[in-house]
């Protein structure tokens, strides 16, 4: 599952996500980041049976802490099956099916914004 963690500016220096790694033993994949000097921002992706665990102890650390179920929305009645978003998406996350339609695979999603930016329909928005 993937989660989103917003660091306020005085967590800013420590080693957080390291020291989660370590007590938890979880494999952790950081799929995105966005530091600078007010906050920072990661996107990771922690296996199914550490979710809760690893969530904890970043909320313990006063990172907030947010589940993407869905990291974007898709209307599929305002899309045209156009396929800008497949030509910028950099994760592969949308595809065309057999019939030429759009297939999202909303799990592999690390929220860049490329593709809401590229719909000419506005039919996807970040969840």
């Amino acid at each position: 599952m993937k989660l989103l963690l917003s660091f306020p500016s005085h967590l800013h220096g420590m080693p957080h996500t390291a020291e989660v790694i370590l007590e938890t033993g979880a494999k952790i994949n950081i799929d995105r980041a966005n530091v600078n000097a007010v906050c920072g921002e990661l996107i990771i992706d922690v296996p199914d049976e550490k979710v809760e665990e690893v969530a904890r102890r970043f909320e313990a650390r006063g990172v907030v802490v947010k589940r993407l179920l869905s990291p974007i929305s898709w209307d599929e009645e305002r899309c045209i099956h156009c396929g800008a978003c497949i030509s910028v998406c950099p994760k592969g996350v949308f595809s065309f099916d057999e019939n030429w339609r759009i297939r999202v695979e909303a799990s592999k999603c690390v929220r860049c914004d490329v593709c809401v930016k590229a719909c000419p329909l506005n039919a996807i928005e970040l969840a």
